[in-house]
């Protein structure tokens, strides 16, 4: 470990702005009885691990403006004029300079507006990335920047979260290319997938039956997870809203939660569940359907140079 300079364990005991605001004042204690000499300087130039002319710079300063420690810079801060000038222009800050600069050339004072540097610096420390986007995009951007509440841990089977999701990879169905469905429930408290279904067409309340199944029942060849679920969250699929699903569930007296449309969070758990299956297993395998086709971009290559060609050869 470093005795002294920056990390060191003296910097622990007298940090840097401290040192040099007691070494200046005992300093010019000792000139002001005329008891300076260079050997103290040096002695503190080594304590301070500096050179011995930045001391005597410190004496300087401190004689000139009677000032012990370093200067703190003066930084432009976010008015609220300058908020609402950033809600006017989307939060342009080049704009809300320009316009800041016109206003104060004709009142005469020029010089009282920082500089377009200083400005975007004051913005970025001031302001949130969450208001930042809200700024430029309306709430919708900043909401994409709040930080949602966790939900309180509970036992297993408490809550599970029903979802569907598109499976895009192409498989082979009688001699046809489809993209299944998949329909499945997790438990909240322990991450484990208790039911599933897999449909090679747009699912419907047989397959949200299947699930529930697979997911209650615990004999072979289903379980040792699964059970009676306390509750169990969906975000308005008609398919887990039927009279059908309600009346299964409702013998069991399990109740359905109904979460409010195009909020994700509600049920973040299932939806965390649909993204890490496509970027943990689904881009693996042959059929992926979100990558480019070779094959289709080297037919569009073809028919666009045949089409140049074409025109080419066209006489004058």
């Amino acid at each position: 470990m470093a005795e002294h300079g920056p990390g060191g364990f003296a910097e622990w005991v007298v940090p840097a702005v401290v040192g040099r605001e007691a070494a200046v004042t005992r300093l010019m204690a000792l000139d002001g009885r005329g008891e300076l000499a260079s050997a103290h300087v040096r002695l503190t130039a080594s304590a301070l691990d500096v050179s011995e002319r930045t001391v005597w710079s410190w004496l300087s300063v401190a004689r000139r403006e009677g000032r012990l420690s370093a200067r703190t810079p003066a930084r432009a801060g976010v008015s609220g004029d300058v908020r609402a000038r950033l809600a006017v222009w989307g939060g342009n800050v080049a704009a809300v300079h320009r316009e800041l600069v016109a206003e104060a050339t004709e009142a005469g004072v020029a010089d009282s507006v920082p500089s377009l540097r200083a400005l975007q610096r004051a913005v970025r420390q001031d302001l949130s990335v969450g208001e930042r986007a809200g700024l430029k995009g309306g709430e919708a951007a900043r909401r994409r920047y709040d930080v949602y509440g966790k939900r309180p841990a509970t036992h297993r089977n408490a809550c599970w979260e029903g979802d569907h999701k598109r499976i895009p990879v192409r498989v082979d169905l009688e001699g046809s290319a489809v993209c299944p469905w998949v329909t499945w429930f997790i438990d909240v408290a322990s991450k484990v997938i208790v039911g599933v279904a897999v449909t090679p067409h747009q699912p419907a309340r047989d397959a949200v039956l299947a699930a529930l199944r697979t997911g209650i029942s615990r004999q072979d060849p289903y379980g040792p997870f699964g059970g009676l679920p306390g509750v169990v969250r969906v975000d308005r699929g008609k398919e887990f809203l039927c009279r059908t699903v309600e009346r299964a569930l409702g013998a069991f007296a399990v109740p359905v939660h109904d979460l409010p449309a195009y909020k994700p969070y509600r049920k973040g758990t299932v939806e965390a569940l649909n993204d890490a299956v496509e970027a943990m297993f689904l881009v693996s395998l042959p059929g992926y359907t979100h990558r480019p086709d070779p094959s289709v971009r080297t037919d569009r290559i073809r028919w666009r140079t045949s089409c140049r060609i074409r025109s080419l050869s066209r006489p004058c």
